[in-house]
């Protein structure tokens, strides 16, 4: 005989009492997690690329990009420690410890308290972008705007050189060089400069241009550069070539000395943190907000590949990007401190 109704429904169907789908719940939030996880794993080869970037090009080019890989492994190791998914986000989090690693000695040293005293000195570093001529007024209007002393272009071409020569009267010390490629450069200054020259940078089809500023301190030794870009390891090789043909480039300038420019690589590149060693320069713009690069993205997704280095009698006052003109980069503002 069956039982009676209570006794035949109180087994499984008694599930029915219990809120719809709530044993569901943990598999839904496991399966979520996992994609988190799985989302983040790509990051920790830009967290771990810096420290083993000179292996391959590829590795290189992960290297530019710790700061937004830090980001993304400490948001998916936050949501994962608040699922509790201790293992995954511990794991994640230590990717996060590396790229911070890399990050904030830079940071940290960019942020240096400035010189006392000593002659103010501006200078402004712009990449024009090949083909961005026809924004010619609001690329005036960006420069007018940082009211710097001394700027210096890349990717000069002829269109380009039409607009700024007349429109930049009160800089009437200049050197120009223009490109119909893309490494035209040219150097505008209030300032009077002496020993200016087109020099070779490691390739031929890429000058720098280097000068000597004279200011109310001094004479200061000043190039400007632009780095062939990479992508490959032919590429890689001439940025590479380029960046060690900066030190030897210096050596009859003052003892006062500013580089600046579109280098093409992070300071998370070996290349660089190499020139800088053997040029005895400070990379002067590698704080948190001097990212430059691609300028239609928001800061957090932007790199630093535009620089102004410094040598150790040069303070750094403040390093600010510029107005976007319509280029892919912003412009550079440094305000140094020159000391007799």
């Amino acid at each position: 005989m069956p039982g009676s109704p209570r006794e035949a429904t109180a087994g499984p169907l008694s599930l029915a009492s219990r809120p719809p789908g709530w044993h569901g719940l943990p598999a839904v939030r496991e399966r979520i997690t996992n994609l988190v996880a799985v989302l983040a794993l790509p990051a920790l080869g830009p967290a771990v690329a810096p420290y083993c970037a000179s292996w391959h090009w590829t590795i290189d080019l992960l290297a530019c990009f710790p700061v937004q890989a830090l980001g993304w492994l400490l948001v998916a190791g936050a949501i994962l420690l608040a699922a509790r998914r201790w293992r995954l986000a511990a794991f994640l989090l230590g990717g996060a410890g590396l790229a911070a690693t890399s990050i904030l000695p830079v940071w940290c040293r960019a942020g240096a308290a400035p010189h006392e005293g000593g002659a103010p000195l501006r200078l402004l570093g712009v990449n024009l972008l090949r083909g961005n001529e026809l924004q010619m007024a609001e690329a005036l209007d960006a420069v007018r705007g940082a009211a710097p002393d001394v700027i210096f272009c890349a990717e000069v071409t002829p269109a380009w050189l039409e607009g700024l020569g007349p429109g930049l009267p009160d800089f009437p010390h200049r050197y120009l060089h223009a490109d119909p490629g893309y490494y035209g450069v040219a150097l505008f200054s209030r300032l009077p400069l002496r020993e200016v020259a087109l020099v070779p940078l490691g390739v031929p089809w890429a000058p720098a241009i280097r000068a000597i500023v004279d200011t109310r301190a001094g004479p200061i030794g000043l190039l400007g550069v632009h780095t062939p870009r990479p992508g490959s390891a032919e590429r890689n090789e001439n940025r590479d070539r380029a960046l060690a043909a900066i030190g030897p480039a210096l050596a009859s300038l003052p003892e006062a000395r500013v580089v600046l420019g579109d280098f093409n690589a992070t300071p998370w590149n070996p290349a660089f943190r190499a020139m800088l060693a053997d040029a005895a320069l400070a990379d002067a713009s590698a704080g948190a907000a001097s990212t430059t690069w691609p300028a239609v993205l928001p800061w957090p997704l932007r790199i630093p590949i535009d620089h102004v280095l410094t040598s150790a009698n040069v303070g750094r006052e403040a390093v600010a990007v510029g107005a976007d003109f319509g280029s892919d980069h912003l412009p550079l503002l440094a305000e140094l401190r020159l000391h007799r």
